[in-house]
């Protein structure tokens, strides 16, 4: 058995086109008197699993059960700005799915039936989003909730979604470093045609 520690996730990588736009708008929370890190544009995605850290024979048993995942492509839209737990008090600035959401529950629920005995528990109910920023203090609330309200229903755009990918994250003091594991193809329908 292996000693070395993985500490891995499932996710959806975003086009470059959809990270363009989601930049844009970080800078503005930037520049509105907010402190926070904003996610690298070379690591927005959205979450399906986290798993956590585990060992090299649970990273090849989840690659084995992943790769029995058959569904189909869909297109997600990238809609809206919200924060957890709440505006008003934003530990995490997020942007919200409108098309496909039901589409990532699917895809969630099926990765929990294959891989929910491997790894952390996670309790909560799944909320499809994506993670821009760590909010540290907001210096200017006024600032503050203007960017906010802007964005509250911005339209950062659409994309396919034709992969799903188990990810490594290696932590450092600069922050996560992504790989991919494995990609899981989804099946091809008339999306693209």
């Amino acid at each position: 058995m292996s000693r070395e520690v993985y500490r891995i996730f499932i996710a959806i990588d975003l086009t470059n086109q959809l990270k363009e736009s989601i930049i844009k708008m970080q800078r503005e929370f930037m520049v509105s008197s907010v402190d926070m890190k904003p996610v690298e544009p070379e690591n927005l995605h959205i979450t399906l699993r986290f798993i956590g850290e585990v060992n090299k024979d649970l990273v090849e048993e989840t690659k084995k059960r992943l790769a029995s995942i058959t569904y189909n492509q869909f297109t997600m839209h990238i809609k809206g700005v919200g924060a957890f737990p709440s505006i008003e008090r934003p530990r995490v600035i997020w942007v919200g799915v409108e098309e496909g959401a039901r589409d990532l529950m699917n895809l969630h629920d099926i990765i929990m039936r294959l891989t929910g005995d491997i790894g952390e528990r996670d309790e909560r109910n799944f909320v499809p989003h994506l993670t821009v920023a760590r909010v540290k203090y907001v210096r200017n609330r006024d600032k503050y909730m203007e960017v906010i309200k802007r964005y509250s229903e911005a339209d950062f755009g659409t994309q396919v979604v034709d992969s799903v990918r188990l990810k490594r994250s290696i932590l450092t003091p600069k922050g996560p470093i992504y790989s991919d594991l494995m990609i899981i193809k989804l099946i091809a329908n008339n999306l693209n045609s």
